[in-house]
């Protein structure tokens, strides 16, 4: 394979956009970036010491687009504008919530998102702990909620593009159980899971935390 000069960002613009084309990302590896590059995979190495360095620059690169939202804001807008922006930079980038749990946080830009988002809450208040335990609970949320939107678009491709029988068979099984055996909150769950966008679903969990949050206010005398 050709060899060219290629410098460190561009490696990690390029691995950022094979992990988005990636069926998973444990089917992402550093030949494909390579390949995409149209350079030797050994030409990483002399950018980067290994894969996992490769991944700690890729997640950096994802946060550092994340805007922060001003700080004259109130509080509760503040949270809902911060973490919309992370889940709209983590839809931009497919597959970045799991380069999130696959890296540590050790760059600034990323230590300093999570030192925001805990500062929101105590500024107004609310004791280091709980702001602690409400940013892991966000986290989470978050989390889970763009697994699972990677998940259903990847079971979605195999039913309609590749028609996967068998799938299609247990999610009409889905509806089967849950109309013959009148499970009635299952039935309103799959019908709010496609009445609102996953933004949505993850907004109104967000709402929740926020609304509990409220309770671990300073009381006004």
């Amino acid at each position: 394979m050709a060899t060219r000069k290629i410098d460190r960002e561009q490696i990690i613009e390029q691995a950022l956009k094979t992990l988005a084309t990636s069926n998973s990302f444990a089917d992402f590896s550093l030949r494909k970036v390579a390949a995409d590059l149209h350079i030797d995979v050994s030409t990483l190495y002399w950018h980067f010491k290994n894969k996992q360095e490769i991944l700690q620059a890729m997640a950096e690169a994802v946060i550092t687009q994340v805007t922060i939202p001003a700080t004259d804001l109130e509080w509760t807008t503040q949270l809902k504008q911060l973490f919309s922006n992370v889940f709209d930079i983590y839809e931009q980038y497919p597959l970045s919530a799991t380069l999130m749990i696959e890296t540590i946080p050790s760059a600034l830009v990323r230590l300093q998102l999570i030192e925001r988002a805990i500062a929101i809450m105590t500024d107004v208040g609310i004791d280091e702990q709980t702001a602690n335990v409400a940013v892991t609970s966000i986290d989470f949320l978050l989390t889970g909620v763009m697994i699972d939107l990677t998940t259903e678009a990847h079971f979605r491709q195999k039913i309609t593009a590749e028609k996967n029988q068998n799938l299609l068979t247990h999610v009409k099984k889905i509806h089967e159980l849950a109309q013959s055996h009148h499970l009635t909150h299952m039935q309103t769950s799959i019908k709010m899971r496609n009445q609102f966008s996953a933004k949505q679903q993850f907004a109104m969990g967000l709402d929740l935390i926020i609304e509990g949050l409220k309770q671990h206010l300073p009381t006004k005398n």
